[in-house]
């Protein structure tokens, strides 16, 4: 049994709030990763987790033809609206509803390790991208790295207890970690990036929303109640507001190009 059902439900519970204040946010990460991966006219390539389709938009104007799947309903109705003529799915990453070697490039912004076996989901990454294709993932960088640690930091705390054996958001920042991964499913890693990104928001009120948006978030909200998460998140979001009120929050993500 995949992920698909309960992260469906989670990052679809705000999607709307998740697309419209923290995706954004991951411009820069998506055109990096467009870049090493020399996506242009022509190149068919596969978001899996495509959020609210951001990164298809982007890969759409590079000349790409784009397929996206998402185990959010909502966020894929979000990315079917915003990519006239892309090919949107709502299914699970675990089992790809596509052929072997379909696209010359899988990408998997923050998806991949969500899934119930990451390995699996890796390999079946590889069975739907051509041989010698690219297979792109990117995760957190390091911690220290990361402004928004404290908000994760905060949110782990009103999570339920982890399974035995979980690991944390930043298991795959270290250095050679994310490459092990990607070995495991036989992509062969080719190169490791870094990309700072910064999140913003105009006041605390939207920032709170903004930060409630995501699946983790929602996860706890369900665990601990809306009113402790947000309080728990006004408070540790404090040192970022800036004089005018507003906020930013710098955080560094690590992508990996390898090849099927």
């Amino acid at each position: 049994m995949g992920s698909s059902q309960i992260q469906g439900e989670l990052w679809g519970a705000r999607a709307r709030e998740w697309a419209e204040l923290q995706e954004g946010s991951f411009q820069p990460l998506y055109d990096a990763a467009f870049s090493a991966a020399r996506v242009g006219k022509g190149t068919s390539l596969l978001d899996v987790g495509c959020g609210a389709g951001l990164a298809l938009e982007m890969a759409q104007a590079r000349g790409a033809k784009v397929t996206g799947i998402d185990a959010s309903k909502g966020l894929a109705g979000l990315a079917k609206s915003r990519c006239a003529g892309a090919d949107i799915h709502v299914g699970e990453i675990e089992e790809l509803p596509f052929d072997d070697h379909s696209f010359d490039i899988t990408t998997g912004f923050n998806s991949f390790q969500y899934a119930t076996d990451a390995v699996h989901a890796l390999a079946e990454a590889k069975r739907v991208t051509k041989p010698n294709g690219y297979v792109a993932v990117a995760v957190w960088g390091a911690a220290e790295n990361c402004e928004l640690t404290p908000y994760i930091v905060a949110l782990g705390k009103l999570l339920p207890p982890p399974p035995p054996g979980a690991t944390g958001p930043f298991a795959l920042s270290a250095p050679g970690a994310l490459e092990a991964l990607v070995s495991k499913a036989e992509l062969r890693p080719e190169g490791a990036h870094t990309v700072k990104t910064i999140m913003s928001f105009k006041d605390e009120p939207t920032a709170v929303r903004g930060l409630l948006a995501s699946g983790v978030a929602e996860r706890a909200i369900r665990n601990s109640g809306e009113a402790a998460v947000a309080l728990s998140l006004t408070e540790v979001i404090k040192p970022f507001r800036k004089g005018d009120g507003s906020y930013a929050f710098r955080n560094e993500w690590r992508f990996l190009i390898s090849r099927s």
